[in-house]
This record gives structure tokens, C-alpha cells and sequence, in this order.
């Protein structure tokens, strides 16, 4: 049994409502995560309107974008030695960098695209940096333990 989406349309002057098969029409789809006893449920949601479609998305990127900049700066605030929030956040923002790749490009403007791609890559670089001197400094931490011995422990074969 195949299933047929439609596209309802009313007009309000003169009241009318319009079918319209829905895999023919070109816009930006998104599902709906909301689950509301007593409403009716939707399963797919699909914008026509590239002005309004433009808006989402860049809403959408911004407040990613933002959620990584407060990770950047609770990382400096906390001293940085977590690894796994820093891996967690790097990855995040490689997604980001992906999705808007991917999937955004055809929706949004030429120059919004490359000014957050550029404020995407410069969160990345400043993740790796932070990662890499978080390494660095844990080595450091484990070299020191293994070189300052006690006296006693490091006694060599000498005479006695």
C-alpha cells in the first residue's frame, strides 16, 4: 500500500482548499520532535518559503554556534585538563562544519555561508590548540611522576 502525502492549501478570499502532492514540492523538510496528547500529529514539515526556510536555518546555526563559544569559554575559565568535553566539542563543531556543507549551502546566502564557515573554523583551531595543550600538559604531569623517584627507590648496584 503506497501512501500519498498532500499539501493542503486555503484560500482566504474565497475559501477553498487545495491538494497538492507533497514529493513534488521543493523545500526545506524538518520532523517535529514535540509529542502532544490531544494534537494532531505531524510527521514531516516541509517550508516553501525560501525567505522563511533562510531564517530557521540561520537561527539554527546560531544558536550551535553560540553553544560552542560556551564551551570554549567555561574550558578557559575551568583551567581546560578534560579531554573528553574539549574531543566532545571539537567533534560537535566538525558536524557543524558538515552539516552546513552538506545540507545548508542551497538554502542560504553565499556570504552568510562563508562568514560562519569562517567563525566555525576558527572555533575548530581554537579546539584543537586547547586539546593539544591539554595533552601536552597530562604528559607532562605523567613524565614528572616517573622521574622524581625517592632516593631509596632509585639505589643503583654500588658497593657497600
Amino acid at each position: 500500500m503506497k501512501r500519498q502525502n498532500y499539501y493542503l492549501h486555503k484560500n482566504n478570499k474565497t475559501g477553498e482548499i487545495t491538494y497538492l502532492e507533497y514529493d513534488k514540492i521543493d523545500g526545506y523538510k524538518i520532523t517535529p520532535r514535540t509529542k502532544i496528547e490531544d494534537a494532531i500529529k505531524v510527521n514531516k514539515i516541509l517550508f516553501v518559503n525560501p525567505n522563511f526556510t533562510e531564517k530557521i536555518i540561520k537561527k539554527k546555526i546560531d544558536i550551535k554556534v553560540r553553544q560552542l563559544l560556551n564551551v570554549i569559554s567555561t574550558i578557559d575559565e575551568d583551567g581546560g585538563d578534560d579531554e573528553d568535553s574539549i574531543r566532545r566539542s571539537l567533534m560537535d563543531a566538525e558536524k557543524l562544519r558538515n552539516m552546513l556543507l552538506n545540507n545548508y549551502v542551497k538554502y542560504l546566502g553565499h556570504s552568510y555561508e562563508s562568514l560562519t564557515m569562517k567563525k566555525i573554523q576558527v572555533i575548530i583551531n581554537q579546539l584543537r590548540i586547547k586539546l593539544y595543550n591539554s595533552m601536552k600538559r597530562n604528559r607532562m604531569r605523567e613524565l614528572e611522576s616517573l622521574y622524581y623517584l625517592d632516593e631509596d627507590e632509585y639505589r643503583g648496584r654500588g658497593r657497600r
